[in-house]
């Protein structure tokens, strides 16, 4: 019996036509010593049925949770706490992984000091080869911030993290005022990356990203929804009041997640006084630029 090492976090809606495209990428890997948690976000297709022919093929570890539909926010933390291997990382459920996805992403992790890390980041490719976005620089050890706005590093990437140290952070995250509603992931990794965990960044593929922004089950579409608004307008907040004033150093990313704080408060009916109350840092830059603001939002 292999020791389980690396849990594989899958959330799921309604895409049994898809999960048969990560299970294979599974069987594949040359690292065995995994666990696959699927957290089935209430699918009315036949998953479970799915899940369970592949439970009983044995070829490896799997869980199954279904769950009410409940947004994928609150779904993958709720595998997330799930989880009792050393690392997990979590793969959409229209994904894969290259064969040697796994073991390239266990010998990097592996070898990090918990003490100053959480994370391993690393590229992903289209499924003709491609690399999604831009490569790291060689070597970078540092911040998501520094990655996304000094090195200006863009495209979905994929990451792996040391468990114990990623829920701890999480027992002191109230992911439950997001159940039913889109938010996006940053809302939490601010507060990990702003408090100086470092993740290294490798310039190695190690997932296949498909692109199914017209599947009617993808839950990328959940952000153009009304039920996103609460989440988006937390995304801009989570990064101002995380980050604090080393958002100095970079002019252009505060401005634009301040004026994306602001619209989305006033598209959640908030006050300015509310709004601004939110906030920890730039209350009077807030102030200038509301006016501003207000002008952009009526005229869009």
């Amino acid at each position: 019996m292999h020791e389980t090492k690396i849990t594989v976090v899958t959330p799921s809606y309604n895409r049994e036509h898809t999960l048969p495209r990560v299970y294979e990428s599974l069987k594949n890997q040359t690292f065995k010593d995994f666990k696959w948690i699927i957290m089935d976000d209430g699918s009315t297709d036949d998953t479970k049925k799915l899940i369970e022919k592949y439970q009983a093929e044995n070829l490896f570890e799997i869980e199954y949770f279904w769950n009410e539909n409940a947004k994928k926010f609150y779904t993958v933390f709720k595998g997330i706490e799930k989880v009792n291997s050393p690392f997990f990382t979590i793969l959409d459920s229209d994904d894969a992984y290259v064969e040697n996805g796994l073991q390239i992403m266990y010998e990097t992790i592996v070898a990090l000091n918990t003490k100053d890390f959480i994370s391993a980041t690393f590229n992903s490719q289209f499924p003709n080869g491609d690399l999604v976005g831009d490569l790291f620089l060689n070597n970078f050890e540092g911040s998501i911030l520094e990655m996304r706005y000094k090195h200006k590093i863009r495209g979905d990437k994929h990451t792996i993290f040391i468990t114990e140290k990623y829920q701890n952070y999480l027992n002191n995250f109230d992911y439950t005022i997001f159940k039913n509603k889109y938010a996006p992931q940053k809302i939490f990794f601010n507060i990990y990356d702003s408090n100086g965990e470092k993740t290294k960044f490798v310039n190695k593929n190690v997932r296949i990203y498909y692109q199914d922004e017209n599947d009617l089950a993808s839950m990328s579409n959940d952000r153009i929804k009304e039920t996103s608004y609460l989440g988006l307008m937390e995304g801009y907040r989570s990064f101002l009041n995380s980050y604090g004033t080393k958002l100095f150093k970079y002019p252009k990313a505060l401005i634009r997640n301040l004026v994306g704080y602001q619209v989305y408060s006033i598209v959640n009916q908030k006050k300015f006084g509310e709004m601004n109350k939110g906030l920890i840092h730039f209350k009077f830059l807030s102030f200038l630029l509301y006016p501003f603001t207000l002008i952009y939002y009526k005229l869009k």
